[in-house]
């Protein structure tokens, strides 16, 4: 279910993107191949490329910070090459919140890296929206505006119990700025098939 919703967003959130194919000229093309540079940083050409950040909060960042829940955040972007739609993008992001060791996830479809180097995305089943600011060389900027849905990757029916309420995203978990990771601290976010492939994409 995850895949088939990962899916549908991703086709969905690009289809305005693949209508303006035709209008694509060399300058534009220019500016999605710098993007790509930065986001992943290098040149994936036509291959499935990978990008993992993430940041680990310290307690006294958390000290000064009493407002902010999040404790621990890594985002991993995944890139295909469509042969009709050109590149496509989707992210998941892994958030631990204060008070419990549980990483809770959440997956989405993005549009193309625009002129700002901003990514929009969308979380899957109206879960809310995630914008990521390419920060050349190594950073991003993480800017969710009004909090995401989560869930629990180990979860398997909805007889299961929820995340405990204050395992959500508080008023200042709004803005993060994540680096630049090894791949392998983006493993709990892939699935079966993209792990092998990513750890070789360095």
């Amino acid at each position: 279910m995850r895949i088939l919703a990962f899916a549908i967003v991703g086709a969905a959130l690009l289809l305005p993107l693949a209508a303006m194919g035709d209008e694509v000229g060399p300058a534009s093309a220019a500016v999605a191949a710098a993007n790509d540079v930065a986001l992943f940083g290098k040149d994936p050409g036509t291959k499935t490329a990978y990008a993992c950040f993430s940041r680990r909060y310290d307690t006294a960042h958390l000290a000064s910070h009493p407002r902010q829940n999040v404790r621990n955040m890594a985002l991993l972007v995944t890139s295909t090459v469509d042969p009709d739609q050109g590149r496509q993008y989707a992210l998941s992001l892994g958030v631990t919140f204060r008070g419990s060791n549980k990483q809770l996830q959440a997956y989405g479809g993005c549009g193309a890296v625009d002129g700002n180097k901003v990514m929009t995305c969308g979380v899957d089943c109206d879960g809310g929206r995630i914008d990521v600011s390419v920060k050349a060389p190594s950073s991003v900027m993480v800017n969710i505006p009004s909090g995401v849905s989560t869930e629990d990757p180990a979860a398997t029916d909805e007889t299961d119990a929820p995340p405990n309420k204050s395992q959500n995203f508080g008023s200042d978990d709004k803005v993060f700025r994540l680096d630049r990771a090894p791949m392998a601290q983006c493993g709990p976010l892939a699935n079966d098939d993209d792990k092998a492939a990513m750890l070789q994409f360095k």
